[in-house]
């Protein structure tokens, strides 16, 4: 596999191939990588990207899509989704094409299990970019966040990079969000502390795991100031119940799984130490204590869809019933 933001800065650098072939299921990296080669194929100049899925299109189909000339379009860029569902002669077709691609036609072909290793994965020319795009692990966001930095032209240091991928949670979605609006709202080169921690969206982070860490230790007095000052900074209790009702639905699967953590598949809206404390957490609290938690959050739901809620009184009433 070759290195995907090495291949990215290659592309931003105008060093762009024929052919890629993306492996894995992260959509996020899946669009990031097709925006960034249809911008840089496409600067300055007209052309035609066009999606090609097997479950719509029989393999005829997007074969003859791909070895069509269009003499009013210069360039096009084709993204066949699941190539190795296509069998027969235009399989055939597709790796002759692929041996030989025309010039001015781009193609991207992904296979969203990163695993697969079907015949289609065996057959493909060796020259081509191969590239992993699965949902990266924790330690692959800090690398992903110095590349959105380098990105925007900007300098941080590696303590205050962290702190930003801490406050993002697991997800590459927000990490890039929450840099790129820094560096969008700040003129100077260099990203300071000073700037970060007046910057309300991070601060509101900073809150939000601090109130689970003090849920989590089963700290009334200091949940409930925790939740006065993040209902005081705008945010509602609407806008708290999914990363809440995550945070105890987490511990309770630490219960029933005797303090063992089974990472789930997906995006979990909690911080890495917030994750890493879950086990602790779980063992201060009963069973039927988190399922109470989990049943008032639901009941808060409800009630906000049907009927005016104040969110202060609310999120101190609920405090109290699930630390007691």
């Amino acid at each position: 596999m070759n290195d995907l933001k090495k291949t990215l800065s290659k592309i931003n650098n105008g060093v762009i191939d024929k052919i890629y072939f993306l492996k894995g299921e992260d959509q996020f990296l899946q669009n990031f990588f097709i925006d960034k080669l249809f911008l840089n194929i496409f600067s300055g100049s007209q052309g035609v990207k066009k999606f090609l899925t097997t479950n719509e299109f029989s393999g005829k189909e997007i074969i003859d899509s791909i070895l069509s000339i269009d003499l009013f379009v210069s360039k096009k860029l084709f993204i066949v989704k699941d190539p190795q569902k296509i069998k027969g002669k235009p399989l055939d077709e597709l790796l002759k094409y692929c041996n030989n691609p025309f010039d001015n036609y781009f193609l991207v072909l992904i296979n969203d299990n990163f695993a697969d290793s079907d015949s289609f994965s065996k057959k493909i020319p060796k020259n081509i970019i191969k590239l992993n795009v699965s949902t990266p692990f924790h330690g692959e966001l800090l690398k992903w966040a110095k590349f959105f930095i380098k990105e925007n032209g900007k300098t941080i240091s590696i303590e205050l990079l962290n702190e930003i991928v801490e406050n993002c949670g697991d997800s590459l979605y927000n990490v890039k969000n929450e840099i790129d609006k820094i560096c969008l709202l700040n003129d100077d080169a260099e990203i300071k502390k000073d700037y970060i921690y007046s910057e309300t969206s991070f601060l509101r982070g900073r809150k939000r795991w601090e109130l689970m860490n003090s849920i989590g230790i089963r700290d009334l007095e200091k949940s409930i100031k925790l939740a006065k000052s993040i209902i005081n900074s705008s945010e509602n209790m609407v806008s708290m119940i999914f990363p809440l009702m995550t945070f105890f639905q987490e511990i309770l699967f630490f219960k029933m799984n005797d303090g063992t953590f089974i990472k789930p598949n997906g995006y979990i809206p909690l911080s890495r130490s917030i994750q890493n404390k879950l086990g602790d957490f779980s063992r201060n609290y009963r069973k039927d204590e988190i399922e109470l938690a989990i049943r008032k959050l639901k009941e808060i739901e409800i009630k906000q869809k049907t009927s005016n809620i104040d969110d202060e009184t609310e999120f101190i009433s609920f405090l109290y019933n699930a630390i007691g």
